[in-house]
């Protein structure tokens, strides 16, 4: 088994570990008898269970991130892009299931209460995310497919809060709706909640006070 091979199946064996049993309770022996692997060499890759941690976490991340950032302009207007970007969240999250909920579960203790340099390296990241949202439904406004009764920038990071809490949600159980399903949702609900109503209608109600 060569390196690059040896290091994803330390990252895999553990998503899942973490996943199934927690963090604190996946010893690093586990991981590398599981993943076929000396303990040794799995310390020769990480230098810790931490960095192990953190090496799934800047994956996962770094991935979606560059799947949204594909989305970003290739639809026909910003709406389209919002809708493929929800999608987008789904699809990703069933392929890396062990990995989000890892990440849903460890991130608050090892991401957001650290005040270390690396761990606002991370937070930007997902800083990022309200970012790139944000220039999606600013591209909205400005074509006409998106009507923002808030800014740009506070309307995604109420988005943003919509897929993690919705995500969290599902991945710990306490709602019981299929990740197809909440996709199909969440798109409906967008595109219900901000697509600007038809001109017709629009003028009717025009000089109503509400």
């Amino acid at each position: 088994m060569g390196k690059t091979r040896k290091r994803s199946a330390i990252l895999a064996v553990a998503s899942r570990l973490f996943a199934e049993k927690g963090y604190a309770n996946t010893p690093t022996s586990e991981i590398a008898r599981e993943a076929g692997v000396a303990e040794g060499t799995l310390y020769h890759h990480f230098d810790s269970k931490d960095g192990i941690f953190l090496s799934i976490f800047n994956e996962t991340v770094d991935g979606y991130i560059a799947g949204v950032e594909n989305l970003i302009g290739r639809g026909k207007n910003g709406r389209e892009s919002l809708l493929d970007l929800i999608r987008h969240h789904f699809d990703y999250l069933r392929a890396h299931e062990a990995q989000f909920l890892t990440i849903l579960r460890e991130s608050p203790e090892r991401i957001g209460r650290r005040k270390t340099a690396s761990s606002a390296v991370r937070r930007k990241k997902l800083s990022r995310l309200t970012g790139q949202m944000t220039e999606i439904l600013e591209r909205g406004s400005a074509d006409g497919s998106l009507l923002l009764r808030y800014s740009a920038r506070d309307t995604a990071e109420m988005l943003r809060g919509i897929l993690y809490g919705t995500t969290r949600h599902r991945m710990l159980g306490i709602i019981d709706v299929p990740l197809p399903r909440l996709a199909e949702m969440l798109t409906d609900f967008c595109r219900h909640a901000l697509t600007p109503p038809p001109k017709g209608r629009a003028e009717r109600h025009g000089g109503e006070k509400h």
